[in-house]
């Protein structure tokens, strides 16, 4: 019999090691890009993104969620949900294309459309991906995911900045999306030993189609929140202030997307199996909030703290203007950091109905909270993002405590204590280090340095905190990971 918390530990360590090589990679495309594009060639690419993006979703019907989460899948039932997949991923790019111009008059930009018509055939492929990766997922094979991810980001980036040196624009942007969904599909068929066969009349899907459906309006909803900002920064604003937006929201999103995407693949496949152990499962659910508490949510803390110098080293000074947009949207991704507990316990005891039931509610506010700080441009959207990530957060948390029976108030103060007693002092230290001397290089050490000191006196001082942390590391770090 498998150990899963060994496999779940082994799986988070390896992916984690080849999400550090992504990390880079993006971080490094971001620098370059950053030089070699205007802020208008990321705004415009954004536009367009940030509608088709649903499409996305539709695509996927949640049905990688409900093939992941179900305790047994047999062939046929595969193979339905793959040409399930297909279909609606060849449907999705239809209506991409019938509906480019509608898009590009909302922002009145004619180029958008050709953006969404580059983009639409990719719908198709990634609906040919999206049971193979599901399978990968489905039976622990976190290298092969980890080399997938690793290789579709390194071949983008390479096409992007080729593309970009040779003056192609924010057509770079598209080739690089284009280039990271080819190559992911081709990996993940590679590396998958199943394939697909004919559809199967004779076999029903409609349990998972009935799951994913709940999966897809969580899914839709949290879309829209997360992507309203760029379409009204964009329709009131314009490209450049959206390119702005898009570069701070884009900096966020790296170190968060590092984390939590991979930490999912690995994580819920997991929690499924354990779904009716209770106290195995609360057990698990609190050794995965320590990579958020531990880790995003003082990376955040301390990134908000030595935003100016930060901005500066990695884009250069013509970007000045998205600090004030970065430290804004800081603040909520620590909150977004400790938040995809939530998701985990929801989908890991197979309540994504009542999941989507809050979010009907919810996420309604959280939109209106975000757009009430448009008038005040992309520092106002950006802290009302925040503060509706924040109140959200805890809100998700009690009430997927209430309907899965784990313990979200032991969830809650355990995220709480770490953020107050390290979040909180990290940032403020890492800002002080940038007011007491001058130079971008000089401020960053310092500011880190401070950082640093304080995690070390909590190391010293604190037992919990010491425990804590070293919970945190041992769940990244054990032997050997499985074979691909």
């Amino acid at each position: 019999m498998v150990d899963l918390g060994r496999a779940a530990a082994r799986g988070t360590a390896f992916t984690l090691v080849a999400q550090s090589g992504r990390f880079a990679l993006q971080i490094g495309s971001l620098v370059v890009l950053a030089r070699l594009l205007s802020p208008e060639a990321f705004g415009l690419v954004a536009m367009a993104t940030s509608v088709l993006g649903v499409a996305e979703l539709i695509r996927d019907f949640g049905l990688s969620s409900a093939a992941i989460q179900a305790k047994e899948l047999s062939d046929a039932e595969r193979t339905n949900l793959f040409w399930v997949n297909v279909g609606i991923g060849t449907t999705c790019a239809v209506l991409a294309l019938v509906l480019a111009r509608p898009i590009a008059s909302l922002y009145g930009d004619p180029r958008v459309a050709g953006v969404v018509v580059a983009l639409a055939g990719l719908l198709v492929v990634s609906g040919v991906t999206t049971q193979f990766r599901a399978e990968l997922s489905r039976d622990l094979r976190f290298v092969a995911l980890g080399v997938v991810e690793l290789s579709a980001q390194a071949a983008g980036v390479a096409v992007a900045i080729s593309s970009a040196v040779l003056g192609a624009g924010y057509w770079s942007i598209v080739a690089q999306q284009g280039t990271v969904v080819l190559v992911t599909c081709v990996l993940c068929v590679v590396f998958c030993g199943w394939r697909p066969g004919r559809p199967r009349r004779d076999t029903s899907v409609r349990k998972f189609v009935r799951f994913g459906s709940h999966v897809l309006g969580t899914q839709v909803l949290g879309y829209a929140t997360n992507n309203v900002d760029n379409v009204g920064i964009g329709a009131v604003w314009g490209a450049g202030p959206l390119g702005v937006y898009s570069r701070a929201y884009q900096l966020l999103m790296v170190p968060i997307n590092q984390i939590n995407d991979p930490m999912s693949r690995v994580v819920l496949p997991v929690l499924s199996r354990v779904q009716d152990d209770g106290p195995t499962l609360q057990r698990y659910v609190e050794k995965a909030q320590r990579v958020g508490t531990y880790g995003l949510g003082p990376l955040f803390a301390v990134a908000a703290g030595v935003a100016a110098p930060l901005v500066a080293l990695l884009f250069g000074p013509q970007w000045t203007a998205v600090v004030p947009v970065f430290v804004a949207l800081a603040v909520g991704g620590v909150f977004r950091g400790v938040g995809l507990v939530t998701y985990w316990g929801f989908l890991a005891r197979g309540r994504a109905d009542r999941q989507l039931r809050m979010y009907l509610v919810t996420r309604p506010l959280m939109i209106g909270m975000i757009l009430a700080g448009l008038p005040w441009g992309p520092v106002g959207v950006a802290a009302g993002h925040s503060a509706a990530f924040a109140v959200y957060w805890i809100v998700a948390l009690l009430y997927m405590g209430k309907v899965t029976g784990l313990d979200s108030r032991r969830l809650l103060r355990q995220a709480l204590v770490a953020l107050a007693v390290l979040s909180l002092p990290v940032g403020g230290l890492a800002y002080l280090g940038t007011r007491l001397v001058d130079g971008t290089v000089p401020q960053l050490l310092l500011g880190g340095g401070l950082a640093l000191a304080w995690v070390g006196l909590l190391l010293l001082v604190l037992p919990s905190q010491r425990a804590e942390l070293a919970a945190a590391r041992g769940l990244l770090r054990r032997q050997r990971v499985p074979a691909a």
